[in-house]
Parts: C-alpha cells; structure tokens; sequence
C-alpha cells in the first residue's frame, strides 16, 4: 500500500471518531451553572424537578450585629488639678453616688491663694464703690469710673478661678454607679498631676450596645423597635429583650455602616459588666406585601438575579427584581406573579426552554 493510501484511510478514520464523540456529546443534557443559565440552548431530555408555587406574604428580616456592652452612661474621671494626694475614698468595684468624694489633694495653697483673691476682690469693690459716689457728683471723670470697674471685674475673675483651683483639690464622682477601674497611681501621698486618670465609673441601672447596620437594612430600623441581646459570658445561651434607643444619621466612614444603638435594663446586679461581648438581633417590621422566593431559586450574572419559572412544561428563566432578604428568603418586587411555579432545584442543569417534569413541594412564602 502506498503512503498516501495510508494518510487517506488514517484521516478517514478521525473524521468517523470526531464524528463519534460530537454524537455522543449532543445525546446527553448540557450542564449550566446558575450564572450561565440566562442563555437558553437546545435540550434532549426532560428533568425531574421540585417547583413551588409563587405566593406573596410579608418578610420578616432579622438584622444580626455584634458589639461591646457598655453602661447607659459612663465617666471618665481625670484630675483638674495637681498636688499631693492626701485621701482616697474609693476602691474597684465600689458602688459610689453622684458627688461622693473619692480623692482628697494637698489645698493647704489653693486655701492661702482663695483668701488673696478674695481680699482683693473686697478692696476693688470698695474702690469701685468709692469712685462711683464721685463720678455721681461730678468728682471724677468717666474714665476713671471705667478703670474702678475693670478692676473689679479683673479681681473678680481672679477669685473665681481660685475658687474653682480649692474646689479641684477634692475629686467627686460625676455621676452614681460602679466603679470599673482604680488608676494605680491613685495611692496616698503619691502626686497627682494635672488631667491624670483616676477611675471609670459606670452607671449599671441599663446597658446600651452599638452596632453596625448595613445600607440594605438601615432604612428599615428605627427607635423603638424590639431587639435581642445575648450575652454568653453572663446568660449563656439565653437572649433578653431590648430595644433599639437610637439610630445614627450617617455611615461609619471606615466601615460603612450605620451606627445603632440597642438598650436594655439591667435585673440583673452586677453579672452584666461593662465591656462584655454581646450579639444583637433586630427585628424590623414586617415587609410589604410581595412575592416571597427561597434565595436557593435564585440564580445571578452581576447584579441581574432570575429565576426559573415553569410554562407550558419548560423551564422559563425570568429576570426578577430582588427586594429585601432575610438570609433564607427573598422579596420579588417584579417579574413573576402569584400562582406560577418557581422551579426550585437541578437549577446547574436548567437552561432556558428545558423540558422538565415539576413536583409541587407548597408554596414559596414557606419554602426556604
């Protein structure tokens, strides 16, 4: 046999092999993944599918969030004043009431200075006085009434921030609570200096937890909706009630999302504790009326969702507009309507016009 005998029977036997595996390929269905699955192609068999029926009902969106617990207030108290520490009335953990003393400073100074400036606010009052009876009968001249009276104010303002310096020496809680932390500096006959941290104090009678709430959500929180708090390292896995206080006006700009305050009182003494870590659900009203799908009927190419809906015994895909989520569930605010079938399962192996055989598994506001 010549060469080019055997080339033509070698290249008429690839010809029947690509032949072969083309056959063999179109006899089966093609696979499509969810996001390849919006261009329909030809099909050759039909596929056994659940479906649900397309039902409208009211989302009920559940906001989850995480935060730190913290007192309803809470004081940072620092020194306005400087000296030696003569007293300390407090210890962590003391329940303490608004204006209790906690720290005593050396005033011996701050007495000597007060009495100064008071003599000598007394001495231009007297001046003032004085000159005001002369100007009244034409003794003086204006200017020197006006000098008298910038004195008087000038020795004044020196005795009133005397004062302020004697009644810095003495260190009073700012609000009633628990005291969280003790700096230890605080310690007799150490040396305070000025602006230095001396203790938290934190009001326990109600705890607040601020969270993070996304844009999707924000629009649908507001002050006075009910939440949940759990608290592992108190209640372990039991939640308690709350309500949201408080919701913020503007995004976190490194996070992004919206500042939301949570409250609750505390019936339970001292096993709350400011800085535990908590996890919050909120729960918005209820949605409006729409259709409700299973988010696992959903399929998507960017930001374009569909869904399969069964017509005239083929899967159609149908694009849909997705309103609000609760993380099994969907709003469609648009493209299917109440009583079609939503094809809920082989969606990797649907295209659109695929012939399918659908078993009805109730109806979709139910279906997760």
């Amino acid at each position: 046999m010549t060469h080019k005998k055997k080339f033509g029977f070698a290249l008429l036997a690839g010809v029947f092999s690509f032949a072969a595996v083309f056959s063999a390929a179109c006899s089966k269905p093609i696979p499509m993944s969810g996001a390849t699955a919006w261009v329909g192609g030809q099909t050759f068999e039909t596929l056994a599918v659940e479906g649900v029926t397309a039902s409208r009902g009211r989302l009920v969106v559940s906001i989850p969030g995480s935060g730190t617990v913290a007192g309803v207030r809470e004081a940072a108290v620092t020194s306005q004043a400087q000296g030696v520490i003569t007293s300390v009335g407090f210890s962590a953990g003391d329940r303490v009431r608004e204006a209790r003393v906690l720290v005593r400073l050396d005033d011996r100074l701050a007495q000597f200075n007060l009495k100064r400036a008071s003599d000598q606010l007394d001495a231009a009052a007297l001046d003032l006085k004085a000159t005001r009876i002369q100007f009244d009968s034409g003794g003086t001249s204006a200017s020197n009434l006006a000098r008298a009276q910038s004195a008087e104010s000038s020795a004044r303002s020196q005795y009133e921030q005397a004062k302020k310096n004697l009644d810095d020496q003495t260190i009073v809680a700012p609000i009633s609570g628990v005291v969280a932390s003790r700096d230890t500096s605080i310690t007799e006959g150490n040396v305070l200096g000025l602006y230095s941290p001396v203790t938290r104090i934190v009001d326990d009678t109600a705890f607040r937890i601020t969270v993070g709430v996304g844009e999707r959500e924000i629009g649908r929180v507001r002050p006075g909706l009910a939440a949940t708090v759990l608290i592992p390292s108190a209640f372990g896995d039991r939640t308690v009630d709350a309500v949201v206080t408080a919701v913020g006006g503007g995004a976190d700009p490194q996070t992004g999302s919206y500042p939301v305050i949570v409250g609750f009182d505390n019936a339970w003494g001292d096993l709350v504790k400011s800085g535990m870590s908590a996890r919050v659900e909120i729960r918005p009203e209820a949605g409006q009326n729409a259709i409700i799908a299973p988010i696992s009927a959903l399929v998507r190419r960017g930001d374009r969702y569909a869904l399969f809906v069964e017509s005239e015994g083929r899967a159609r895909i149908r694009e849909v507009v997705v309103g609000a989520r609760n993380g099994v569930r969907a709003e469609i605010l648009g493209g299917v309507g109440p009583g079609e079938t939503i094809v809920v399962s082989a969606l990797s192996r649907l295209v659109d016009g695929t012939p399918v055989k659908v078993s009805l598994r109730g109806d979709s506001a139910s279906r997760e």
